[in-house]
């Protein structure tokens, strides 16, 4: 009789009922259907502790907030801190389909080192690089200088495309490929535009770099130039079918250089390589954007269609665009 009286003391002094049925362990005020305040202030004291029928510890919830499951009687190491030796320590069902804003920061991949620390997986680099290995436009006839394009008119805007063909040597950003039939960049009609489309919206670094040049129409044009041709690579980006301009770089011509700027009386070409870098944030699905060429003045211009992006002499391109998402 003695004993039962004791036993229930004590749980009249370890257990607390409140008026709503909430039970306390070490407290008289549980704040929830079941409250367990420790007794102890270190991150091992054990608030819960449950065994198996062999009377090895399975489960504890320490102190500090931590959960151990199958350590025995090793305090957990980290918040979540398992031991699957011999066993599956997680597995997933039925998990839901994630858009990509679901798993990009602040949200990350999880991965396992060998002891057992998470660590972050390195994810696929995303870029495009695309590399032009002909002249531009293909229509070009370095026999008589003809069939490329005029640099005279500043209204006038070259398409350089890029596109889905053996020029594309990598593309893990998933970009695709299309054509405007008809289109306006800065309120000037172009035709056959070839656009890129960029699927998830980031910010994007883009690369262009290429060599322009323009002879003299069949050879036989008397040109006297002492002075500099500006030429304009645009960076323009699309609503529909109208594109308008997000970053230019001003470039020129020299007179009477040849491919590597030396001096030259039968030609006029870019004595340095025509290039663009330009960081663009993209801020929704599917945006499109486009490259173009420009005349934008100086001491002279080229009226007829003698103008073109060549492969200079010990290399394999015209131009090449690269786009690295950050």
């Amino acid at each position: 009789m003695r004993n039962l009286i004791l036993i229930f003391s004590l749980l009249i002094y370890c257990f607390a009922f409140s008026q709503n049925d909430k039970v306390g362990i070490n407290t008289e005020t549980p704040s929830a259907m079941l409250d367990i305040l420790t007794k102890g202030n270190t991150d091992a004291t054990k608030a819960l502790e449950i065994h198996n029928s062999s009377n090895t510890e399975l489960l504890k919830v320490t102190n500090g907030g931590k959960v151990g499951i199958n350590i025995g009687t090793n305090t957990p190491a980290a918040v979540l801190h398992i031991n699957s030796e011999g066993i599956k320590n997680i597995r997933h069902q039925n998990l839901p389909v994630l858009n990509a804003t679901d798993f990009t920061p602040p949200f990350n991949n999880l991965g396992l080192t060998s002891t057992g620390n998470a660590v972050s997986i390195p994810s696929t680099v995303k870029y495009l690089y695309y590399q032009n290995g002909n002249i531009f436009p293909a229509t070009y006839d370095s026999t008589n200088n003809t069939g490329g394009f005029s640099l005279s008119n500043t209204n006038q805007y070259i398409n350089l495309p890029i596109r889905n063909d053996v020029g594309l040597k990598g593309n893990t950003i998933g970009i695709t490929f299309g054509t405007d039939a008809t289109a306006t960049v800065n309120s000037q009609t172009v035709n056959n535009v070839q656009y890129i489309t960029i699927p998830e919206p980031g910010v994007y670094l883009f690369e262009f770099y290429g060599t322009a040049r323009c002879n003299r129409f069949n050879n036989n044009q008397n040109y006297t130039f002492n002075g500099q041709i500006e030429v304009n690579t645009i960076f323009a980006s699309a609503s529909g079918t109208t594109y308008t301009t997000d970053t230019i770089f001003r470039g020129r011509l020299d007179g009477m250089r040849n491919d590597s700027g030396s001096t030259f009386n039968t030609s006029y070409s870019l004595a340095n390589p025509q290039t663009l870098t330009v960081a663009y944030q993209t801020t929704q699905a599917n945006q499109k954007v486009a490259l173009f060429f420009n005349y934008a003045g100086g001491d002279n211009d080229f009226s007829r269609d003698e103008c073109l992006f060549n492969i200079p002499a010990g290399a394999n391109f015209s131009y090449y665009f690269i786009i690295s998402k950050l």
